[in-house]
């Protein structure tokens, strides 16, 4: 008997830049155990970024991404397709809070006073140093 196993190819790094202000949309009226949920990975929501909010071309947004325009296309419509379900089936969107090495080095917050450091939930909050205030 022959047996073949396909291996997928690894995940190519992506260039991420968005750091959204929120990480959780929920429907109203819906309690939260009774919710199901749609995680957007954040390739997935830089590709909605690029394609929808700013309005760029695959082209551009494939370009800007650093990867072809075929899988920015596929990231896109993936994207849209979960967003979708959310919407009409009434589920919780969820950005997943797995980042980017990169990303999560940015997060990093040392107070310049008294050197307390702590990781902060997004790009460029404002933190109060909970010991020198």
């Amino acid at each position: 008997m022959l047996i073949i196993i396909e291996m997928a190819r690894p995940k190519k790094n992506r260039k991420i830049r968005c750091t959204p202000a929120s990480y959780y949309y929920k429907p109203r009226g819906i309690p939260m155990a009774d919710l199901r949920e749609v995680i957007l990975e954040v390739d997935e929501v830089e590709a909605i970024r690029l394609g929808d909010m700013l309005n760029y071309s695959q082209e551009e947004a494939a370009s800007k991404m650093k990867i072809s325009r075929a899988t920015f296309g596929r990231i896109v419509n993936k994207a849209r397709q979960k967003i979708a379900e959310g919407m009409i089936n009434g589920r919780a969107i969820r950005i997943s809070e797995d980042l980017p090495a990169h990303i999560k080095s940015k997060l990093d917050f040392t107070c310049k006073s008294c050197g307390y450091k702590t990781k902060l939930r997004r790009k460029n909050q404002l933190y109060n140093c909970p010991k020198c205030k």
